[in-house]
C-alpha cells in the first residue's frame, strides 16, 4: 500500500469535499469556513502553479505564515509534485527566519500572512491562494510512489542541541498518522483545536494531517489567550485539543482556583471525587465537561513532560488527558498513553510499526531510550551528524528512561542534563522541576548545575513576593526529598 502522501491524502478530499476542513475565528465577524473541496483544489491550482514556476521534483520549497488552511494547500501541492517542505516558524524572529532559509536554501517560499519578516529575502515568494475550483492547469505525467522519498526538511535543535535539518520521508509522516489514528478514534464529527504552530512536527502530523485523515474539521481560534481558548472550545464544540503541558497546568490552576473559592459543598465533592470509580466520575461530571466544550473527547499532551499530577486531577473529573512522546526525528509519535493510563509516570506504549529498547540499562533499568521503526528519520542534511545518533537501525534519542513491567516507557530525563554530584549520584533536572512547579505561585522552574549540585531558578506569579516564597518553597522542597536532590541555591527572575 502507498504511502506517498498526496496519494494517501487525496482521496480523503475529495470523498469529503462539502465537509468543513477548516474554520477560521475572526473578531468582529463571522467564521469562514473552508471546505476539503477547497483544499484539495487549490492544492491542484499551486501544484500547477509551481510547476510553472520551475520547481521540480526534490526541490526544496519554504512555507511561511500562521496556522490556517493555506498550510494544507501548500503543503499538498508541494508533495503532490515530488517537492520538499520545509516549514517556517512565523513566530521566530526575523534574524532566525533568515538564517534558516540560508541554511535550507529553497527554490522558492511560499507565504501566507508573513508581514515585514521577508522583506529583502534573496528568495522568489509566492502568495498561497485558496481555489473554489480546479483551474485547469496541465500537471503532467503522475510521479511514481514517492513513499520512500524525502517530503520534509525541518531545522531543530535535534537531540545534541546543535542545529541540524532533519529529513523525513513520506512514510514516515504517513505511517504515523495512519498508526495513531488506529488508537484514537476520530471521525467526521470531531472538531480539533489548532493552538501549536503548524511548523513544529506535533501539530503537523497530529493537528492537521490525521483530522484530514479522519474527515475531522481543525478551528483555528481568533487569537492565542486564555479566553479566546475557552470560548472556541466551548462555541464550536470542540471535541479534540493538541497542547503542551502549560496550557494544561493553566487550566488546571484556574479549576482549582474556583474550587477553593467555592462553597464547602463543592470543596467536599472534589475531594471525594477520586474515591468514586471512572465511569461514575464521567457521568457526575458531564455539566463540567460541558462546560469546556459539549463534544469533549480528548485532551493530547506533546512537545515537553507532562507532569503526572495534571493527568491525576483531570482523571478525578472524568477527563481523559493522554500523553504523547516523541520527537523531530520519529516523525513525531513514538508513544502514546492509554485514555486512562494505570501509571501516569509514563508515556505509553510504542505506537504500531515502532520499537523502543533501552541501551546499557542500569541496576534500575534505566538508559537511553532508542527507537526503531517506520517513524525513524532519512537522516540529518549532515551524514556526519546522522551517524552520532544512529546505531544500526536504531535512533538514540538522547532521553532516559525505563521499562515498567506493563510495557510502558518511563522517561527520568535526558542524558545531557544530567547532573552527577561529587558523591556519583545523579540528579535529573526535569523530575526536580516537576515537583517544584506543583508549588503554589511558582509559574516556572529550570535546574541548573552549580558545584555539581542543582540550583533552582524560579519564575513565580507575584513579583513583590517572589524572594520570600522562593526560599519558603526550597525549605520546604529540600525537607522532602533525597539529600543528593537538595537544591543548594535559588534565583527569581520577573
Amino acid at each position: 500500500m502507498s504511502q506517498d502522501l498526496w496519494k494517501v491524502m487525496a482521496p480523503r478530499l475529495e470523498s469529503n469535499k462539502s465537509n468543513v476542513a477548516w474554520t477560521r475565528r475572526v473578531k468582529n465577524d463571522p467564521s469562514t469556513n473552508y471546505s476539503y473541496g477547497q483544499i484539495h483544489d487549490g492544492a491542484l491550482n499551486l501544484a500547477a502553479k509551481l510547476r510553472q514556476l520551475g520547481v521540480a521534483q526534490g526541490d526544496t520549497v519554504a512555507l511561511v505564515g500562521p496556522n490556517g488552511p493555506e498550510w494544507g494547500v501548500a503543503s499538498f501541492a508541494v508533495w503532490k509534485i515530488g517537492a520538499v517542505l520545509s516549514p517556517v516558524h512565523i513566530g521566530n524572529s526575523e534574524a532566525d527566519i533568515r538564517t534558516q532559509l540560508e541554511v535550507v536554501q529553497p527554490k522558492l517560499i511560499l507565504a501566507h500572512q508573513p508581514g515585514s519578516k521577508l522583506d529583502g529575502v534573496e528568495f522568489q515568494i509566492v502568495d498561497i491562494e485558496i481555489s473554489s475550483e480546479l483551474a485547469g492547469q496541465e500537471l503532467g505525467e503522475p510521479l511514481n510512489d514517492l513513499s520512500s522519498e524525502e517530503c520534509l526538511r525541518i531545522y531543530t535543535s535535534g537531540s545534541t542541541g546543535t542545529p541540524k535539518i532533519v529529513r523525513l520521508s513520506h512514510s514516515n509522516i504517513s505511517s504515523n498518522f495512519t498508526a495513531c489514528s488506529k488508537i484514537v478514534t476520530i471521525n467526521e464529527k470531531d472538531k480539533f483545536l489548532s493552538l501549536l504552530p503548524l511548523s513544529h512536527t506535533f501539530e503537523l502530523v497530529g493537528g492537521m494531517l490525521l483530522p484530514l485523515y479522519c474527515g475531522a474539521s481543525i478551528v483555528l481560534p481568533k487569537v492565542l489567550t486564555a479566553q479566546e481558548v475557552f470560548d472556541a472550545m466551548k462555541e464550536e464544540q470542540v471535541s479534540v485539543v493538541l497542547a503542551v503541558p502549560r496550557l494544561y497546568r493553566n487550566i488546571k490552576n484556574g479549576m482549582e482556583k474556583k474550587f477553593r473559592e467555592g462553597s464547602f459543598l463543592l470543596r467536599g465533592y472534589i475531594s471525594l471525587l477520586g474515591a468514586l470509580p471512572l465511569g461514575l466520575r464521567r457521568v457526575l461530571n458531564a455539566p463540567l465537561r460541558k462546560q469546556l466544550s459539549p463534544n469533549l473527547r480528548y485532551w493530547v499532551s506533546g512537545g515537553s513532560r507532562l507532569d503526572p499530577s495534571i493527568a491525576k486531577f483531570f482523571r478525578k473529573l472524568g477527563i481523559s488527558l493522554r500523553q504523547g512522546y516523541g520527537l523531530t526525528e520519529t516523525s513525531p509519535v513514538t508513544c502514546v498513553q492509554e485514555a486512562f493510563p494505570a501509571n501516569f509516570d509514563s508515556v505509553g506504549y510504542a505506537l504500531e510499526g515502532v520499537e523502543v529498547s533501552i541501551d546499557e540499562p542500569d541496576d534500575l533499568g534505566s538508559g537511553e531510550v532508542l527507537v526503531r521503526g517506520h517513524n525513524v528519520m532519512l537522516g540529518y542534511s549532515d551524514e556526519a551528524l546522522t551517524n552520532e545518533v544512529m546505531k544500526g537501525e536504531w535512533f538514540r534519542t538522547g532521553d532516559i528512561g525505563r521499562i515498567d513491567a506493563s510495557g510502558n516507557l518511563c522517561l527520568t530525563g535526558r542524558l545531557k542534563r544530567i547532573i552527577v554530584t561529587e558523591a556519583g549520584k545523579n540528579v535529573y533536572p526535569e523530575e526536580l522541576e516537576t515537583l517544584l512547579e506543583r508549588y503554589d505561585g511558582v509559574k516556572e522552574a529550570g535546574i541548573i548545575e552549580v558545584d555539581q549540585r542543582p540550583a533552582v531558578v524560579f519564575a513565580m506569579d507575584d513579583p513583590e513576593q517572589c524572594g520570600p516564597r522562593a526560599k519558603e518553597i526550597l525549605k520546604d522542597f529540600n525537607t522532602h526529598t533525597s539529600s543528593h536532590n537538595h537544591v543548594v541555591r535559588c534565583a527569581v527572575i520577573e
